[in-house]
């Protein structure tokens, strides 16, 4: 039987944060050869890339749930760049240590972070691409108040729009649906008041 801490037997017993997020920002699914277990992530990410809700379902050992637990505790609520810099040992440290044959388990809940986070970022990236190409479209393939109108960032479910003219809301619904279109997604685009 392995020695396992107070806070990592609760944090087994007790997980937080199980379960999905339906239309999540990013998702991943991850598992460890050596043992077994699967692990899958899900992340919601707020406007200014920070996450805002994290959840994970985890078929493993005590110390696989227990690391997957911690992890979203430790994320929920950070920029997604200092998500990524957390490490497995701080993982372990956060549950009061762990043994040493079971220190791969908070290795799985890292690699599907990074994984949750990569998903978002191609989503992101995929939609701001898609967006810049619709507004190059040649000028009678878009609304007018469109033509001079420039992506300023996009989010996996959002691009924000600006311009120098008006941008009515039906154009702007009208660029939400192309994209919608493109990348099989819901998207919407919003006015960048910046």
């Amino acid at each position: 039987m392995w020695k396992y801490s107070e806070k990592l037997m609760d944090h087994f017993m007790n997980p937080r944060n199980v379960g999905e997020i339906e239309d999540a920002d990013g998702h991943s699914e991850v598992g460890s050869p050596q043992c077994g277990d699967a692990m899958t992530l899900d992340l919601l990410v707020d406007d200014d890339e920070n996450i805002e809700d994290v959840r994970f379902r985890t078929f493993g050992c005590a110390a696989a749930i227990a690391s997957a637990s911690a992890l979203t505790e430790m994320v929920k609520g950070e920029k997604i760049g200092q998500a990524l810099d957390i490490r497995n040992r701080q993982i372990a440290d956060y549950l009061g240590g762990m043994p040493p044959e079971k220190f791969h388990c908070s290795v799985m809940g890292r690699e599907a972070l990074t994984s949750a986070v990569a998903d978002y970022m191609r989503k992101r990236d995929e939609l701001e691409r898609a967006a810049r190409e619709l507004l190059a479209s040649p000028p009678d393939d878009i609304p007018d108040a469109l033509r001079a109108a420039r992506i300023t960032r996009a989010h996996s479910k959002h691009v924000w729009v600006a311009s120098e003219a008006d941008l009515p809301e039906p154009d702007l619904e009208w660029l939400g649906l192309r994209l919608s279109g493109l990348t099989g997604r819901r998207v919407e685009a919003r006015r960048d008041e910046t």
